[in-house]
């Protein structure tokens, strides 16, 4: 037993500096301040007919707002991000696609909160 007391009580100020460092870093970790940030993003039109091509699309590109932690938005450029719209059900002629946050997919620990346009105009042609 006094094996066991002598580790337990031994070095007591240094084992008391620790446990405050280890409180510390996480209070430190856990109340980091969340933000937000801006991208522009290229929007990709995926998912097209066969016999089908994009004569003409309204926006090449979406701006979105994302949520997350200041250190890890830091770090994030535009290609991280991938914005898409599916073409899977479009027909030959006028096509308007709503663009919302689930068509734009973002890393772990980031969070899309809006993306501009909200709905993306093309016009499909069918393939000569």
């Amino acid at each position: 037993m006094t094996e066991l007391r002598r580790r337990l009580l031994g070095d007591w100020p240094l084992k008391a500096v620790a446990v405050v460092f280890a409180v510390a870093l996480w209070a430190f970790v856990v109340t980091e301040e969340r933000t937000d940030a801006v991208f522009t993003v290229p929007l990709d039109l995926v998912d097209r007919p066969p016999g089908l091509e994009v004569a003409s699309v309204g926006v090449e590109a979406v701006v979105v707002r994302v949520e997350g932690r200041h250190s890890r938005l830091r770090r994030l450029h535009e290609e991280d991000f991938r914005a898409e719209v599916s073409l899977k059900s479009a027909q030959a002629g006028r096509f308007v696609g709503r663009i919302d946050t689930d068509n734009v997919s973002a890393p772990a620990g980031v969070r899309v909160v809006r993306v501009t346009p909200s709905e993306v105009r093309a016009i499909l042609e069918a393939r000569r």
